[in-house]
């Protein structure tokens, strides 16, 4: 058994590689565990022959994910180690929304929703989970960060020594909730930073130490991933590439972000199972029932996507997970950060994003407890979690806007309105979307503040209705000579 006076980070994903990073740059020692091999070694592979196995491709873990969305939390946390310049080489900014209403078989949108009404240069970003990870990978490997890879946690024992298994020999071990067999690496470190995403062992291991409040909660909608190549003259083959396209179906939807070889990664929102008005996405079998699907929803896809049959024949169709635990620490052995504290649904593009800013805001708080590790980490984990759930809310709410809402034009109305008071009063009138995306005020301050201004918004709004109803009804009392009731009677 090895002691490390260091932090041990669990999982090399972007929360992961996030940490430490940031914390080898704080000063601290750093080991890094991934329980997979080293992907880049397979792209390496992969580049080398001539087709990648479909198979192969859709088991990733680094590829079958959504395209992500890198706006101010995210860029802040990146910054704040040096790579936001680099980073933002591989995005496409997308300047607003662009919505796709009409079921029509012209691949163009019909309405634009920029992002800020007010501040044209706060936009969302486009970026590839794979060349970001990458990137924070070759940074943390520059940054002396020790990373061993094929090296799975299995369990964490009472005296705070984790314990790790290898790929060859996870086979002969067997063990029950209660008790493990002894892992074939075993290290005790300083502190134990659990980012190894929704299915967290670290987290396992924790309800095993502490009495851990966990909650897992599959929402019945799920998604599938479809690729739009570029096309035949090799640019987008949509307009408008600098934006979010999305085809709004009321209970389902299709969103697409641009990738830097011009070609769209679409996702498909709808619910798993049929429902009474919707075919679910597992129940889509037969060629004829996803052409019929495709031909009623998205007939413009069609045309541009030549093989979307195929395609969605053979890309899985993925469930969708929320996780909130209670608490994220033990002491100030170990600590939950990312998905493994807080899985979210994607539909606020926070889920880098607020991950990212867990570990800015941890790097905050050791700044302020002077790296004191027995300070910063039970103060982070009680402050952040509040700040995290609240996300985990926010982020369900605006699925139903972006499949509902965004093609209505009282919602439309709405947002001008708002902008409006956004320009006349900057400082103090911030819309819920550009307070979550745009700035860091923590998001449970983020709800208090949107349900506020909701009121206000709503008043106002019936104020100007029933003034105009009374002007109305003035105006047409002068106009037909009728006797004016008592309450317009000056």
């Amino acid at each position: 058994m090895e002691e490390f006076d260091g932090i041990l980070v669990v999982g090399a994903g972007l929360v992961g590689t996030m940490a430490a990073l940031t914390l080898a740059r704080r000063g601290f020692k750093v080991k890094m565990f991934e329980g997979r091999p080293d992907w880049r070694l397979e792209k390496e592979k992969r580049n080398s022959e001539e087709k990648e196995n479909a198979e192969d491709k859709v088991k990733s873990a680094v590829k079958r994910s959504i395209n992500l969305a890198l706006s101010r939390r995210g860029q802040e946390a990146l910054k704040n180690i040096g790579l936001l310049d680099e980073a933002m080489k591989n995005t496409i900014p997308m300047h607003c929304r662009a919505i796709h209403t009409k079921r029509i078989a012209h691949p163009q949108a019909d309405t634009f929703q920029p992002y800020d009404e007010v501040d044209p240069g706060n936009f969302i970003n486009s970026i590839s989970r794979e060349e970001l990870n990458e990137l924070l990978l070759k940074t943390c490997e520059k940054e002396k960060v020790q990373i061993i890879f094929n090296h799975k946690l299995m369990s964490i024992d009472k005296n705070g020594t984790a314990h790790f298994t290898t790929a060859t020999n996870s086979g002969s071990l067997s063990h029950t909730y209660n008790d493990y067999a002894p892992g074939s690496v075993q290290i005790k470190p300083r502190l134990l930073l659990g980012c190894d995403g929704a299915y967290s062992v670290t987290r396992e291991a924790l309800g095993r130490l502490t009495s851990l409040d966990f909650e897992r909660l599959y929402i019945s909608h799920g998604y599938k991933e479809l690729h739009m190549p570029p096309a035949s003259d090799g640019d987008f083959a949509l307009e408008t590439p600098e934006a979010l396209h999305i085809w709004p179906r009321d209970e389902f939807m299709m969103i697409g972000l641009p990738n830097g070889d011009k070609s769209f990664t679409c996702t498909i929102f709808a619910p798993m199972e049929s429902t009474e008005d919707v075919p679910g996405l597992l129940d889509l079998k037969k060629d004829n029932e996803i052409k019929q699907y495709f031909g009623e929803n998205f007939p413009d896809v069609t045309t541009v996507i030549p093989d979307f049959v195929e395609q969605f024949q053979r890309n899985p169709s993925c469930r969708l997970v929320s996780v909130s635990a209670k608490p994220w620490n033990l002491d100030d052995r170990i600590l939950l950060l990312g998905d493994a504290a807080h899985a979210m649904v994607p539909f606020y593009g926070q889920g880098m994003n607020c991950g990212f800013e867990d570990v800015l805001e941890f790097d905050e708080t050791l700044k302020i407890c002077g790296n004191d590790l027995s300070k910063a980490v039970p103060r982070f984990a009680q402050v952040r979690r509040e700040r995290a759930n609240a996300c985990r809310k926010l982020s369900y709410g605006n699925y139903i806007e972006m499949r509902s809402h965004t093609g209505s034009k009282l919602f439309l109305m709405r947002k001008k309105f708002e902008g409006i008071l956004n320009w006349l009063f900057p400082k103090t009138w911030i819309p819920l979307y550009k307070m979550v995306t745009f700035t860091r005020i923590p998001y449970d301050q983020v709800i208090e503040r949107s349900k506020a201004q909701d009121r206000i918004l709503n008043n106002l709004i019936f104020t100007a209705f029933f003034s105009g109803s009374i002007g109305m009804l003035y105006g047409l009392v002068q106009f037909s000579g009728m006797k004016r009731p008592g309450f317009i009677n000056v």
